[in-house]
């Protein structure tokens, strides 16, 4: 059976809604449509911009140069690994179509295959031709969702974010024809099921409370839960992530509920996890890192009744 293959593949995902593995896209999205809607918001509420007395929020933390920080940086105790990465990491395309990265590769037809499923990414995500945004697609109802919440709200940069970039989808699908020779192209790329993804974030102690409205408000607005796991148990990387079906495009998309901490541990070993998922990483480098993500997790506070999330899998999913 081919399904969720691309999850097993790898022990936590490998992008998340802010400052994630990929780069932003190039382009400013613009989306001052949705901006506004936020800005109509009354006084008060937790997604608007101003506070009960009319005065304006300050901006939220900036979290994307945090993926590795400087060892003063680090919490007490917590030392920062030499991860010794690659200067050349520019993705390649041949003449003839193929892509090759970081000793990957794909044929012409595979790199076709993977640029028709980035198109339909893009096209459930929300944009039009020109960047902009409306009232359909997920991004919107994302926005949407966000504005109902009384606790937390979207990661920063969340339009930027949203589409995972093409040669980190070719990665992952590269890396899946190898594992699995006998299978059609077309279905892996199908399973890379967080080709969009998202992350709500909020206090830890409003946690619970916000991952189960965020969950609650998802299925409401019609998305399928496909998938949950809650890795707050786990030493190296905490947080929730969930996978839903969009019933409009058929897609699987990935959202993540983060505390502000564990967003920010999450940010912190990103390089370490990319190390640590390099088959040519040495193990010795590999044991170090993973040393090293737990020494960061550790630092992260459990949000009370995190233990009430139960792990969740469809059957037919």
């Amino acid at each position: 059976m081919v399904r969720d293959r691309a999850a097993s593949q790898e022990n936590r995902p490998d992008e998340i809604g802010s400052g994630e593995v990929d780069a932003p896209l190039e382009a400013e999205v613009p989306h001052t449509d949705l901006h506004g809607r936020l800005e109509r918001l009354p006084a008060g509420h937790p997604s608007s911009s101003y506070r009960g007395d009319g005065s304006r929020m300050p901006s939220p933390p900036d979290l994307t140069g945090r993926e590795l920080p400087l060892p003063d940086e680090l919490p007490s105790g917590t030392a920062q690994p030499d991860l010794h990465l690659p200067t050349d990491d520019a993705a390649r395309i041949d003449p003839d179509g193929s892509w090759h990265w970081k000793g990957r590769e794909l044929t012409p037809e595979r790199s076709r295959i993977a640029d028709r499923a980035l198109a339909k990414c893009r096209e459930a995500e929300g944009r039009d031709v020109d960047g902009n945004y409306g009232d359909r697609g997920l991004t919107p109802a994302m926005r949407r969702i966000e504005a109902q919440l009384d606790h937390g709200h979207l990661a920063e940069n969340t339009e930027q974010n949203a589409l995972k970039q093409p040669d980190r989808f070719k990665e992952k699908l590269a890396k899946l024809v190898i594992r699995y020779p006998g299978e059609s192209t077309e279905a892996l790329a199908a399973e890379i099921h967080d080709g969009v993804r998202y992350t709500f974030v909020s206090s830890t102690e409003h946690y619970i409370e916000n991952f189960w409205n965020t969950s609650t408000r998802l299925q409401e607005t019609g998305f399928e839960l496909l998938f949950r796991e809650n890795n707050w148990r786990n030493d190296e990387y905490k947080g929730v992530n969930t996978r839903w079906r969009d019933p409009d495009s058929g897609l699987p998309f990935e959202v993540q509920v983060h505390t502000h901490e564990s967003l920010n541990a999450k940010e912190q070993t990103h390089k370490a996890y990319a190390r640590i998922n390099d088959t040519q990483t040495p193990v010795e480098e590999v044991e170090s890192l993973r040393r090293y993500q737990r020494e960061v997790s550790a630092h992260v506070p459990l949000p009370h009744g995190w233990e009430g999330i139960p792990d969740y899998r469809k059957e037919d999913s």
